[in-house]
């Protein structure tokens, strides 16, 4: 009966499992590629702004979850949403519910730039978000690469020197190659002000360790590419351990000339320093150019998502 239907705040301590259990069978149908696990959502309650009793809703049903809609607050007036509702119990006005108040919590916490995804496949998704308003700028996504795939060494031009960011260490260094090397790629998190606190200790450590950033110097010593890792850092559906690679990011006046090749190399040579692994390439924005040369590496796509934009009035 629709008049069960209510929306109300996520509470992790109760909801959690059954959210994971709501997710996975969505996932099994959708099929886009989404962490449903347990474990995830575990983690997810330690990202920035991710807090459940004000920016994160469950919709319920004849006492299950069908619905779950956040909106995560981002450096720079910035907000990324995230809607979804079980397929049976769509087009009912539902997902329109959750998706106003992702928007009105957006626009609450001053947000002005609104990015949502969805997987290029599922036709209900995108037809939702043009539905909406939405517009697609660009695309996120992940690739696999064997684990007993060859490689060739990477090469560098003359004078271009490759970093261990321990070896650096320098938090403003590193925060001039994640805001200069991704400037204008849908996906990346850019802070044009960031505090104090951020600039002493860049929450990007929490996710990386120090010698599994790689930072790629000119021959001026000027910053030009950056290369972040995790050994087995991945999961996948089916529960196996992937290396990360997240995809690299080049000066924008460069980034059509082909310099994503050598650094996803010495990645790989990286990761292969720690034990072989499958690798998962988990790209956002990139042009197809940087797709190409991923593929032309042996890398093959798993999925691919449309990044939606939106502006708040």
């Amino acid at each position: 009966m629709e008049n069960s239907f209510t929306i109300r705040h996520y509470v992790p301590e109760q909801d959690l499992s059954s959210l994971s259990q709501m997710l996975t069978k969505i996932e099994s149908m959708d099929r886009d590629g989404e962490d449903t696990s347990v474990e995830y959502l575990l983690a997810s309650l330690a990202w920035p702004n991710y807090r459940p009793a004000q920016d994160v809703w469950v919709a319920e049903s004849e006492g299950a979850l069908v619905g779950y809609g956040v909106a995560l607050e981002q450096p720079s007036q910035r907000c990324t949403i995230y809607v979804i509702i079980r397929p049976e119990h769509r087009r009912k006005g539902w997902g329109s519910q959750l998706l106003a108040l992702t928007l009105n919590r957006a626009d609450e916490v001053g947000s002005k730039t609104i990015l949502v995804y969805a997987n290029e496949h599922n036709d209900a998704s995108n037809l939702f978000l043009a539905h909406h308003g939405f517009q697609p700028v660009g695309s996120s996504g992940s690739l696999k690469l064997n684990a007993h795939a060859k490689m060739p060494p990477a090469e560098f031009p003359e004078g271009f020197i490759l970093k261990r960011y321990s070896e650096v260490n320098d938090p403003l260094i590193l925060l001039r190659a994640l805001h200069e090397c991704y400037l204008g790629m849908w996906g990346h998190q850019h802070n044009d002000n960031p505090t104090e606190e951020e600039r002493k200790s860049p929450r990007f450590l929490h996710y990386y360790d120090a010698e599994d950033i790689l930072l790629l110097f000119d021959e001026n010593d000027s910053i030009f590419g950056i290369c972040s890792l995790k050994s087995q850092g991945k999961r996948e559906a089916n529960g196996e351990l992937s290396d990360l690679l997240d995809a690299p990011g080049i000066i924008e006046k460069y980034r059509e000339q082909g310099y994503q090749r050598p650094l996803v190399l010495a990645g790989i040579t990286h990761l292969r320093k720690k034990g072989i692994h499958p690798i998962t390439l988990e790209f956002w924005g990139d042009h197809e150019n940087a797709l190409n040369i991923y593929r032309s590496l042996g890398f093959e796509m798993v999925n691919r998502f449309i990044a939606y934009h939106k502006t708040l009035d």
